[in-house]
């Protein structure tokens, strides 16, 4: 199982703590707060606060290479949307799901491969093995 698994599955807690962490940087990014103190606030509750820059660096880098804003939802909302389904099937290695060659600005893009690559890493760094098999 990857580290970030789908919400049914072994690891609900990293899936729950991404999709806030995500909501929030939406939140702070549109009211121009700062974003990575909010993150880690909110990470570190679960001892995921180092993704705090890597997750702000990810969305800013996306936004950037795709050059649209990320659809994050509400804090409240039950549904999850496409770009965060996106960004949790990348985050659990699946190659097949990035926005498409064209989508994306070429200069970013391989920037972008590597953002998530690394975001992968770090979180299969934090989480521990007694809570999600490792990939």
């Amino acid at each position: 199982m990857s580290p970030v698994a789908a919400v049914p599955g072994s690891a609900p807690s990293t899936t729950t703590a991404i999709l806030e962490a995500v909501r929030s940087w939406r939140v702070a990014r549109d009211a121009g707060n700062s974003i990575q103190p909010a993150l880690y606030g909110l990470l570190e509750t679960r001892g995921y606060g180092l993704l705090a820059p890597v997750l702000d660096g990810l969305l800013t880098l996306f936004e950037a290479a795709s050059r649209r804003r990320f659809d994050a939802g509400a804090p409240s909302d039950s549904v999850i949307t496409r770009d965060e389904h996106q960004l949790l099937d990348l985050l659990e290695g699946d190659e097949s799901v990035p926005p498409p060659a064209d989508q994306l600005r070429p200069d970013l893009a391989a920037a972008l491969r590597v953002a998530v690559r690394s975001c992968r890493i770090l979180l299969r760094s934090m989480i521990r093995p007694d809570t999600a098999a490792l990939a």
